[in-house]
């Protein structure tokens, strides 16, 4: 699966009451029809699902179609209506459906959104017994798609977000290779050995992906224990202060355009203009084939010998208005089962939340870094919890956060700017 960075451009949601609606069945009959496992459908009465999720390609909406083509060929009476959104209008579109009583039975839902979304989905933890065991999906997905307790959305894909780097000009600065767990001191010593003939060791901006993993590496959380933002606590200023001096102070990374486009830089990056950044696996593929140099990965810089990160993921889960919850979690059990984590991996997709299909993924990714970089990041990421709106404190960090980079306010300043307004 493809995806973007979190939350881009999108309106903070409100969650209208909800009625039974959305999924409808037939009333025809599919007499002695069988499963792909042999069991006997029986006289089971044919029903029509709904499953929305993003795309923004032609190529995700066909990997979508095979997965929906898989459950009728596992479950014969039942058939999969596919319906995609782009992504930056999917969580949109989700909530205007809730409000009129249209919700789609199947969703897909990241967890990053579960503070906004998750009261459209109903508890899964039942509905599953027999047909997943969530133990063989990555436990830091499976735990961020959980709220008060309850499994809302079964794992699809995930990733912790980890340090991409350009091997060509780690080669020509004269470094090793940056092994993971790696420390800060080391990491500043390669990002000053890669700064030269205009080029930068780093890119950051002000995006709360690019920098949370330095506040939970020196022990820090920004959020209070009521789960809401809590940006101006001293280890959330260190952590963020310690990226904007990458900028003012250490000189090993440019400053980020006022414009604030969320790409910027990885852009930096594919281009040779800089030589690290922190990304997620989602872009490995993408990237390898697309640059013109040798990719490399490994983790964020350990504080003190620890390094934690953060990370994203999506699942699939059933919604409050399907009329079909027990089909619709048959289908689910299909989506995100073993032989599709295996058709995701190979199609070189989402790195799979199901771990014994993730060698797979590796296979496809053929970039030697990649294992132990992210095997070592997921020992130790952080489910990378957000609270209601978490999109609205994205936008304002990274609006505000350029004012810290370019000098006109001090780290502290901006973050206590940013705090008031969404208190």
């Amino acid at each position: 699966m493809k995806f973007k960075r979190i939350l881009p451009g999108v309106a903070a949601l409100g969650v209208a009451a909800l009625a039974l609606a959305g999924c409808s069945s037939g009333g025809t009959q599919a007499p002695n029809s069988t499963n792909q496992s042999g069991s006997a459908s029986g006289n089971a009465e044919q029903v029509e699902l709904r499953w929305a999720m993003s795309a923004d390609s032609q190529a995700e909406v066909d990997v979508w179609q095979n997965l929906a083509d898989r459950v009728t060929k596992e479950y014969p009476h039942i058939k999969i209506k596919l319906e995609t959104t782009a992504y930056k209008d999917y969580y949109n579109k989700l909530t205007t459906q809730a409000a009129g009583n249209d919700l789609p039975c199947i969703a897909g839902l990241q967890a990053q959104r579960v503070p906004d979304v998750g009261e459209l989905f109903v508890p899964l933890d039942d509905k599953i017994t027999g047909l997943v065991d969530i133990q063989d999906y990555e436990a830091s997905i499976v735990e961020g798609l959980t709220k008060d307790g309850d499994l809302l959305a079964v794992p699809y894909d995930l990733g912790p977000y980890v340090v991409f780097y350009n091997i060509d000009m780690f080669k020509e600065a004269g470094l090793d290779a940056p092994e993971p767990g790696w420390t800060k001191e080391q990491f500043l010593e390669a990002a000053h050995a890669l700064t030269q003939n205009g080029k930068y060791g780093y890119a950051v901006d002000g995006t709360p992906d690019m920098w949370l993993p330095y506040v939970l590496s020196i022990g820090g959380n920004y959020l209070d224990e009521d789960g809401n933002p809590d940006l101006t606590n001293p280890k959330v200023v260190e952590g963020f202060t310690f990226v904007t001096d990458l900028v003012t102070k250490e000189k090993v990374a440019p400053a980020p355009p006022a414009t604030g486009a969320s790409n910027w830089p990885a852009d930096q990056w594919r281009n040779g203009n800089v030589a690290m950044v922190i990304d997620g696996p989602w872009q490995l593929i993408n990237a390898r084939d697309n640059v013109s140099f040798e990719v490399g990965l490994t983790t964020t810089p350990a504080f003190d010998g620890t390094s934690i990160t953060t990370m994203s993921g999506t699942g699939f889960g059933v919604t409050t208005s399907c009329a079909n919850p027990d089909e619709a979690a048959q289908a689910i059990s299909v989506i995100i089962g073993p032989e599709s984590q295996r058709y995701i991996a190979e199609q070189g997709r989402g790195f799979p939340a199901y771990k014994a299909a993730q060698d797979y993924w590796y296979e496809v990714a053929n970039v030697p870094t990649a294992r132990p970089a992210i095997e070592t990041a997921l020992e130790t990421v952080d489910p990378f919890r957000t609270s209601p709106g978490w999109n609205r404190v994205n936008s304002l960090l990274q609006q505000y956060a350029v004012q810290a980079f370019n000098g006109q306010a001090t780290p502290e300043e901006v973050l206590t700017n940013v705090q008031s307004q969404i208190d």
